[in-house]
């Protein structure tokens, strides 16, 4: 179950193996302005679908902090992911994926992931050298066994990781595309290179309970295999505004369908100008 709760938080669109990496894609990288500060912190809570019926599955939150690592000021963002306690009887879930972020360029200097699934583990750290366009894997392991021995990868000059995709995302200026402009993003995911993309499908009013917001629609095209079916589509709803702040996301699955909803939010960097009532 959090295994598709992160997939969907995390934007884990469609996935293509990557082999090399050229000018062109150097290109794509866009423009960012960022779009959160220190304190912001978001809960979100996940609902899963299933023969009509909704049921409420689990939480995730997300928090951004100043750190330091080798002395320089970065970023960090968390994200926890739970089910809910009632559940925890049957399948216990907790996991924490860390990014840490350069504070001027955005890009990502380390990532850790620390999963537990109902006993399911895996744990890995990388550092990047955007500079020397590599990741450093110092670990990775998964039900306590060594999965990869420390090693370098050859990265992308834009590659990011699983979570700071989502801050990736959220800091591209949307206004300067047109609708059905794809945005393209490199990953670093367990190890390996993947090349991911989201479909910008313009603008369009959301109402929550915190009121009706202008949003920006993006869809992220799903890669076919035990969670999705191929050709279906992820929907994000975003306020179209300087936070760029995802209210709602909704995506169909193989057996049912997942939904996400912003439950809380604090310390946000900008007024929500796109709230319209």
């Amino acid at each position: 179950m959090i295994r598709i709760i992160m997939n969907i938080i995390f934007c884990s669109i469609f996935f293509l193996p990557m082999e090399t990496f050229s000018q062109e894609e150097h290109k794509s990288c866009m423009e960012q302005k960022i779009s959160f500060d220190i304190g912001e912190e978001l809960k979100y809570k996940i609902y899963y679908n299933w023969k009509a019926v909704w049921m409420g599955a689990g939480t995730v939150k997300f928090k951004t902090e100043l750190k330091e690592i080798d002395g320089k000021a970065v970023f960090h963002n968390k994200a926890e992911g739970k089910t809910f306690r009632r559940y925890e009887w049957f399948y216990k879930v907790h996991d924490v994926y860390e990014t840490f972020l350069d504070t001027s360029s955005l890009k990502p200097v380390r990532f850790i992931r620390d999963i537990n699934e109902g006993g399911y583990t895996k744990h890995l750290q990388y550092d990047f050298e955007h500079e020397n366009q590599q990741a450093y894997i110092d670990h990775f392991l998964r039900r306590g066994e060594t999965k990869m021995e420390p090693q370098y990868k050859s990265i992308s000059p834009c590659t990011v990781d699983l979570l700071s995709a989502v801050y990736y995302t959220r800091n591209i200026d949307y206004s300067q595309l047109q609708i059905k402009d794809t945005i393209p993003v490199n990953v670093l995911m367990d190890g390996e290179m993947y090349s991911l993309f989201l479909i910008f499908e313009g603008r369009e009013n959301l109402k929550t309970d915190f009121g009706t917001f202008r949003c920006i629609k993006l869809r992220p095209s799903l890669m076919d295999g035990y969670i999705f079916e191929e050709g279906d589509f992820m929907t994000i709803w975003a306020t179209d505004d300087d936070n760029r702040l995802p209210l709602f996301i909704e995506s169909p699955l193989k057996v049912g369908s997942v939904k996400a909803f912003l439950q809380d939010f604090e310390n946000l960097k900008y007024p929500l100008d796109s709230k319209v009532d």
